[in-house]
């Protein structure tokens, strides 16, 4: 069979054109993937803090479980975010410092409300300057099933 002149090295350029397109698109798969999950832990860290919460409300309780529950995401105190609400509160996050709710007056119903957030980082440089941080955020709204006996224990199991 006999080649054209022209066409000696045609696959090769076509190939260096595509492979950066094809590269891109599978580090961006990569880093969905690890938004995803990264989600997921925060969500997950949100949700079990929440449950400690209805019947611990001793705050560095509750963040030290969400802490425990999303360990590769080394969450600090800046990333978990704990407050209370009376049963009538139409506030759905901890943006006022205020708790409705403060422990003298603390009964079954009164809503804990702890929020978890993150600034996700992809590791792809393309892809991070695409899209740079996204910033991440769960929150876990529960009733109070137990108030914590504050002068009685230390602790509320």
């Amino acid at each position: 069979m006999k080649r054209r002149r022209g066409s000696r090295g045609q696959g090769l350029v076509e190939f260096a054109i595509v492979l950066p397109i094809i590269v891109v698109a599978i580090f961006g798969i990569i880093d969905l993937g690890r938004a995803v999950f990264t989600y997921n832990a925060l969500a997950q860290a949100a949700r079990q803090a929440g449950r400690m919460a209805i019947v611990d409300q001793d705050g560095s309780h509750v963040r030290a479980t969400a802490y425990d529950y999303a360990p590769t995401l080394n969450l600090g105190p800046s990333n978990v975010d704990v407050c209370f609400k009376d049963l009538n509160s139409s506030q759905q996050n901890c943006s006022s410092s205020i708790d409705d709710c403060p422990p003298s007056e603390r009964t079954i119903g009164c809503l804990v409300i702890v929020t978890a957030h993150i600034s996700y980082v992809p590791m792809t440089p393309i892809i991070g300057t695409l899209v740079g941080t996204v910033p991440l955020t769960s929150t876990s709204i529960q009733p109070i099933e137990y108030v914590c006996p504050n002068d009685t224990v230390t602790t509320c199991t």
